[in-house]
């Protein structure tokens, strides 16, 4: 405290610096004023010091405590994930082949009206018996939802890996954040991840490249030029 006030008192005698003798005035002032900041920050540093210690010391037991536990819970995790991909994939598949189904009996259909036109009534009319077959299959068939178990939140979201970051600030100028402080480029991650999963698709589906278009068949996973595209699986206890 007493080096604290001597210094404080030897700066507020120094009102101006325009010779060389008060320039030396400021000079001894200022070293003080030194001493006393590293003083400052060495006590603080030493009173600081055991709890930080303690702090390293608690963060380690922990870890060690709850290493196994960690480990068991991402595997079972892992494996649930697992599981709720393949309830989706199962789904999906079902879906499509109920889709076809349908599309095949319009297809029949059309081949049954052209049949008509020619006076091919008999072949006509059993291309008609086996449209309806196929659409009351489908009608009666359709993919069941997946059941949802007490407890278990699960969340399928379409996720995104930077693979050319040049290319796609070129493609996607408006995804980037400018900091003219430290004149970088800062990814908006969040920006992209709600424009991919935008109901309906997002500003990625309207693309000029075709290249860029999904090709899965549920038309979800875009590839913008520098990224890629994939679907993510997450499920968490409530």
């Amino acid at each position: 405290m007493h080096l604290k006030l001597e210094a404080i008192e030897a700066a507020r005698h120094v009102a101006t610096v325009t010779t060389a003798d008060e320039q030396q005035v400021a000079i001894l002032a200022l070293r003080k004023l030194k001493d006393v900041r590293s003083e400052l920050e060495a006590s603080r540093k030493a009173v600081k010091k055991p709890v930080l210690d303690l702090g390293r010391r608690i963060d380690a037991i922990a870890t060690e405590f709850g290493e196994e536990v960690e480990r068991q819970y991402g595997r079972l995790s892992g494996m649930i994930n697992h599981y709720q991909k393949k309830l989706l994939r199962d789904q999906r598949d079902q879906q499509e082949e109920l889709q076809s189904q349908v599309a095949t009996a319009g297809e029949l259909r059309e081949k049954a009206n052209q049949l008509h036109s020619n006076g091919r009534h008999k072949e006509a009319e059993a291309l008609e018996a086996k449209a309806f077959d196929l659409e009351m299959s489908a009608d009666i068939a359709t993919a069941p939802e997946i059941e949802k178990t007490k407890g278990l939140v699960v969340k399928h979201k379409i996720n995104f890996q930077v693979l050319d970051a040049i290319v796609f600030a070129q493609a996607w100028p408006r995804y980037w954040k400018w900091h003219p402080d430290t004149e970088t480029l800062e990814l908006d991650r969040m920006l992209i991840l709600d424009e991919l999963n935008r109901e309906g698709g997002g500003e990625f589906h309207q693309t000029r490249f075709p290249e860029e278009l999904s090709t899965t068949e549920d038309r979800r996973l875009v590839q913008p030029a520098g990224l890629r595209v994939y679907e993510e699986t997450k499920a968490h206890i409530r």
